[in-house]
Formats: structure tokens, sequence, C-alpha cells
């Protein structure tokens, strides 16, 4: 019963969000609906789901995360999103240590995430960031100087150019579709079945003793900067030369072609499609013979990067009613 009611309040609130901008919370304390953003973020307690509207969602000082949230967008493809829109936060999200445990899926961020907005607030723990797009991560408010926080999953993402580790442990990135770097990682960082697009400007760059495998890696030029040392390379497709040289490479493929169904240029693109073709290389050869890419791995990229609240894909709604509320 408390699941059913769970989820029918999820449904009323997505297909209120169709037709007015409001911000709901759903938690302990009952259903409560906002406004505004500041308000919902304000009087939101810790395991709260807050329930973001398609449309603009502006935060020029920063969306400040300070409490344990599930923060839950319409998603941020266009072709899942025609019935409702996609939900866009303009500017960065904070993570403050205080929302340790949260989760944000489902929006397109016009900026940046940050743990903290300084030195004592950036011991985030326990951080999920999930089908969303984003330009940049940033595990510190710098992203070059660890703060105290771990534990962080980063998985079905777009990311517009980089992540910047802060020397975070106990990091994974998985399934995502990635247009630039990994930086600044100093070991217990798992990399698998991402598709990276470019190095931007250099693509592992002063990166430690992580594990990369089943990923698929477009370009070979730049590949590494800095003090890239003890990196373990397991089963990754290279669309162009080696690159590794002596970074202990093991099942890894080279100058592989004919990757995906339909894919062009080195930038992410919301028409391409990256799933494998019948033939591709990159089939069966990741660990214990599962797919390289996004569509790999134990739990693939999902479609269209749908959050998990229930979703709208279309909708037809009457222009007119009369009072029997029957379609003129």
């Amino acid at each position: 019963m408390k699941q059913t009611s769970f989820l029918l309040t999820a449904l009323l609130v997505c297909l209120t969000a169709i037709s007015q901008n409001v911000f709901t919370l759903d938690g302990a304390s009952g259903t409560r609906v906002y406004s505004n953003i500041d308000s919902a973020l304000k009087y939101s307690a810790d395991g709260d789901y807050l329930y973001l509207p398609a449309g603009n969602i502006s935060a020029p000082q920063g969306f400040m995360v300070k409490n344990k949230l599930n923060i839950i967008g319409a998603g941020h493809y266009p072709d899942s999103t025609q019935a409702t829109g996609q939900t866009v936060i303009t500017g960065n999200v904070h993570f403050w240590t205080e929302s340790s445990g949260s989760v944000l899926q489902g929006v397109y961020i016009s900026s940046n995430i940050y743990f903290g907005v300084g030195p004592s607030s950036g011991g985030a723990k326990n951080i999920l960031i999930s089908r969303c797009n984003v330009n940049t991560i940033h595990l510190s408010i710098d992203g070059g100087t660890f703060y105290g926080a771990e534990n962080v999953f980063i998985k079905d993402n777009v990311l517009r150019y980089a992540i910047a580790f802060a020397y975070v442990k106990n990091v994974v990135v998985e399934n995502n579709l990635i247009e630039g770097a990994l930086m600044n990682g100093d070991g217990l960082i798992t990399v698998r079945n991402n598709v990276f697009l470019r190095p931007t400007p250099t693509l592992i760059n002063t990166v430690r003793a992580a594990r990369f495998e089943n990923n698929i890696f477009l370009v070979s030029s730049s590949f590494f900067g800095g003090d890239c040392t003890g990196n373990l390379w397991y089963n990754n497709c290279f669309k162009e030369v080696d690159p590794l040289g002596t970074q202990f490479p093991t099942g890894n493929k080279f100058n592989v072609t004919d990757l995906f169904v339909n894919q062009t240029g080195t930038s992410f693109q919301y028409t391409d499609n990256y799933h494998l073709t019948a033939l591709s290389p990159a089939k069966a050869a990741g660990l214990a013979a599962t797919d390289c890419g996004i569509f790999g791995g134990n739990n693939p990229y999902k479609e269209g990067a749908v959050p998990v609240n229930p979703h709208i894909r279309a909708k037809n709604l009457p222009s007119q009613t009369d009072a029997q509320e029957k379609k003129k």
C-alpha cells in the first residue's frame, strides 16, 4: 500500500508539472508543493524526494543541496521529454557535506556540479549523479583539492567537458558519454563502459592507479598528461592507434571501425545512436564477454536517460471541454 501511494503521488506530481511550474517535496512529512526552488530547498527534510518541473530553474547563486535529498527532474533528452519539456538548471549545483546520501537525476545543468562551496563544506559522501547532462563534475570546490568527499557514483550521464576527481576515493564512473577529460585522481577509481568522444585538452590528466575496463575511446591523440602511472586497462576498444604504451594493457583492441549504429564527430549529439552494430568489434569484447560501451555491463545505459519516477512521453489533451468534461 505504501509503495502504491508513493507511485500515485509521483504520478500526480508529473501531471501537475505539465501545466504549472511547481516544486514538490514528498517524504515523512507528506507532500508539499512550492512555487519556487528556494522555498522547496529551504523546507526540505532529510530523505525527501524533490521533484523538479520541466522548464528553466534559475539558480544564479547556485543550486544548494544542504541535506539528504532525492532530486528528480523530468529528463533532458528531447525525444523523451516531448510531453513535459526538459528540466534545465541554469547555474551550478553544489552538494554540501550535509547532503551525504543524496541522488540527482534527470536534469540538464547549464554549468557544473561542485562538492561544497569551500573547504569546510566539501565532505559529501555516498552521492549518486545519474541520467543528467552536465558540463563538468568537480568533486571539490576546485576539483584539485581533497576536502573529505568519498563514495561517488557517476552513471548514465552526458558530460560535456570533464570530471575532476579531487583525489576522492571510491569513485565509480559507469556508462557515461564523456566529451572530455578525467583529472586529479589517485586510486580507488573505476571507469567502465563509458564512451569517450574526444580529449579536452588531455584525456587522462594526473590520474593514477585507476582501473579502466570495457570503455570505448574514439580519439587517441593528446591522451595522457601529468603523472598517469599505475593505471590498469582491461578490454577497452580504441578507434585509433594504441596510446597506452607501458600502461599494462590487457585484452584491449586498437584501430577498430564500424562501432556504432549512428555516430559522427567527436561531440555528443542527441540524434546519435550509440548502440553497437551487429558486427561491431566492441560486441562481447569486454570482461566476461560483455559488450564495451554504454549499453554493456551489468546495468546498461538507460534509453533516453529517463528518470526513475513515472514518466510521461506524450500527452493528448482536448483543447476545450464542456461542463461534463466531454471534448468539444
